[in-house]
Formats: structure tokens, C-alpha cells, sequence
């Protein structure tokens, strides 16, 4: 903890560099862990409901938390069509069709996947604009495409349950159709947040989907036997919806806030190589030849078209 000097001349502590770092290290590993924890989620319960249940409870928190901290509601007409885009994509459709994707395919290939939705989300935005990404951008972009498509277009088991890591195509095609309605919702929100502020834009999101996600959920719900869901599965909705949901975008804000956006947002470029480890580690996929230089041609590419996004 740094000090500074207040206009009475006082010292006061000031959050230090690296606690901003110590905070956006926390998010990623807690974002590398979705993937997994969603995994062994659909173990238990079909993609669809892991996905409604995983939201609903993170939403109900995030309407408290808006209310109790008075986060600002967008009051013109536009701006409160851009929240609901905003979380109704991010938190409702997404979150819900990534489960889905997840429950068909393994939890290495949804990480290398999702790691192109940066890349999706500045190509919406320059089509939005009406502006064309810089050649190194196209590059960039280019070459995680190619990691995505190495990986998915290699032979694949029949039933994506059949072991650990085993995966199909449409699995994939539902996990990258997922990523991109996450980084459409990440460019409505992107557009709303210099408004009313990024905590704002996502809790009262959050909150917004729930308009979404409780019918849904209503109906799904009857479908799973909720008393067959052993520890690990319940476990594996607490990471996804207190931690994942909530938790890590507390200290993502705190991160960007103190670290600086360009310099934090760098660290979740590693975020692939991380959920690989742990789903050997915890799930047992297989990590061959094959994933790492995917995982090598997704990270670079992405670092590219991050760098060269402006």
C-alpha cells in the first residue's frame, strides 16, 4: 500500500500497483475455472438449466448489490435499450448457450474458443462504426481463427460423453455461436458504460436478464432431479454464479480501475493456457500435441488483434 498526500498535507494510503495486479491475476483464475465448473455442472443437470441457474442466482445478488450501492439506472430511452441488449446477451442467452455448447463438447476446446471473443467483439464494433480494423488487426484475427478451426476440424468422438475431452463439432459451432452474442452484448454494454459506469452496466444487466432468465428457469427446472446433484455439482454453480458471475467482476473493476485497462486486460491472454492445465488436472482431458499449438496459434493471434484493436 502506497501513500499520497491529501490537500491538508496528510498522508493517505493509496491502493498499490500491485494489489491492481494481485486483483486482475484473482479474475483471471477465477474465469479460467468457468469452463471446468460448468463442465462438471452438466454432469448432473442438462446444459440448458446449468446455464438459467448459474445467471438467476448471480442476478439475484446483483439486483441487491445495485440497489443497496444506488448504482445509476440509464435513464434516456436509447441508453436502456442499450442495457437490455447488453445484459440480455451477456447474461442470459450467453451463459445459456455456452452450457449448452459445453455439455457437447470438452472444456479445453470451449476456452480456446471463447478466447476469440475480443476479436468478435472489434469486428462488430468496427462494422457498427463503419470503420475498417488495421491490417496487423486482420492478422491478428486471422490466426486465431486458424488455431479455432485446427482444433475443430480434427477427427472427433461420436458422443462427446464418451471421455474425458471428448468433444463434437456442433458442440464447438453452439460455443462460438454463444461468443459471439457474449461479445455483441460486450459492445452494447462497451457503448452504455462510459455513461453510467461499468459497475452499473453490468449489475443492473444482471438484473435485467432475470426478466429473461426466471420463466425459463421455471420451466426447466422440473427436469432435473435436484436431489441427485452431489456436492461437486453444487459446488461447481457456486463457482459459476457467486464466483465467476460476481466476484471476479468486483475484482476486474478494482483491476482496471487501479492497473490501468491496457495493462490488465493483457493478463486475460493467458486465460486458455490456464483452463487447459486445470482441465487436465481436474477433468482429465487430454492435452496433445494438437491443443497446444492451437492454444499457441488462439493466444497469439488474440495478443495481436489486441494490440493492434485501435
Amino acid at each position: 500500500m502506497a501513500t499520497e498526500t491529501d490537500s491538508e498535507g496528510s498522508a493517505v494510503a493509496v491502493p498499490s500497483a500491485g494489489s491492481a495486479l494481485a486483483a486482475g491475476i484473482g479474475t483471471l483464475l477465477l474465469w479460467s475455472g468457468t469452463p471446468i465448473a460448468n463442465k462438471i455442472a452438466v454432469d448432473y443437470m442438462d446444459g440448458l438449466t446449468a446455464g438459467l441457474v448459474r445467471s438467476t442466482l448471480a442476478g439475484l445478488v446483483a439486483v441487491l448489490v445495485a440497489i443497496g450501492m444506488r448504482l445509476p439506472f440509464p435513464r434516456a430511452g436509447r441508453d436502456r435499450m442499450l442495457l437490455v441488449l447488453s445484459g440480455v446477451a451477456s447474461f442470459a442467452a450467453w451463459p445459456v448457450t455456452f452450457s449448452i455448447g459445453v455439455e457437447r463438447t470438452s472444456a479445453s476446446h470451449a476456452a480456446l474458443i471463447l478466447a476469440t471473443i475480443p476479436v468478435i467483439a472489434v469486428l462488430l464494433a468496427a462494422l457498427l462504426d463503419r470503420r475498417a480494423p488495421s491490417a496487423l488487426w486482420w492478422l491478428g484475427a486471422s490466426v486465431a481463427v486458424a488455431g479455432c478451426a485446427l482444433l475443430v476440424g480434427a477427427s472427433s468422438p461420436a458422443d462427446a460423453s464418451a471421455a474425458p475431452g471428448a468433444w463434437t463439432p456442433l458442440g464447438d459451432a453452439i460455443v462460438f455461436a454463444g461468443g459471439a452474442i457474449c461479445a455483441a452484448g460486450y459492445v452494447a454494454g462497451g457503448r452504455l458504460s462510459p455513461r453510467i459506469g461499468t459497475a452499473a452496466t453490468t449489475f443492473w444487466g444482471l438484473a435485467v436478464a432475470m426478466i429473461v432468465l426466471v420463466p425459463l428457469l421455471a420451466a426447466a427446472a422440473p427436469r432435473t432431479r435436484w436431489s441427485a446433484v452431489a456436492v461437486d455439482g453444487w459446488l461447481a454453480m457456486g463457482w459459476m454464479s457467486a464466483l465467476s458471475s460476481l466476484a471476479a467482476y468486483a475484482l476486474w473493476f478494482y483491476a482496471l480501475g487501479r492497473g490501468g485497462i491496457g495493462r490488465i486486460s493483457s493478463l486475460l491472454l493467458v486465460m486458455p493456457a490456464i483452463t487447459l492445465l486445470g482441465a487436465a488436472l481436474v477433468l482429465g482431458e487430454p492435452i496433445g500435441l494438437l491443443m497446444v499449438v492451437s492454444c499457441g496459434l488462439v493466444v497469439f493471434g488474440t495478443y495481436l488483434a489486441h494490440r493492434y484493436a485501435r
